[in-house]
């Protein structure tokens, strides 16, 4: 018995084509042949040093995110006295013997004073 084999369409072997080269050019693109194994993917992806972004450990990070906080909580904490200082200079003046400096140390110690309050009423759940 002779088999035939059916010889492919014309039509669709040149969309079979198309979508072959223009898969081909996407992987390209992206970096990645198909032809390649996961492990040479891998080892690719790899960039070499100062080529691409920030590569930290997860301990440089959680370093960076602390100090970010304690900057963010260092200016709420020093920026209303801060602002509040000038202001006084500029307006009023200060007593004999005090100072923008003295005035800024008190009013930051009086909101780290008022924030521990707070912070103790909310763990003895006392006050509204």
């Amino acid at each position: 018995m002779p088999t035939q084999t059916a010889a492919p369409l014309p039509a669709r072997d040149a969309a079979d084509a198309d979508e072959e080269a223009r898969f081909r050019a996407r992987m390209a693109r992206v970096g990645s042949a198909p032809d390649r194994r996961p492990a040479q993917r891998r080892r690719s992806a790899r960039r070499a040093p100062g080529e691409g972004g920030l590569r930290l450990g997860w301990k440089s990070w959680l370093a960076i995110d602390c100090a970010v906080v304690l900057l963010v909580v260092a200016g709420v904490v020093a920026w209303p006295p801060v602002q509040s200082c000038r202001e006084q200079q500029h307006t009023t003046g200060f007593y004999a013997g005090d100072s923008v400096g003295k005035c800024i140390r008190r009013g930051v110690g009086a909101r780290i004073a008022q924030a521990d309050q707070r912070i103790k009423m909310l763990i003895r759940g006392s006050g509204h």
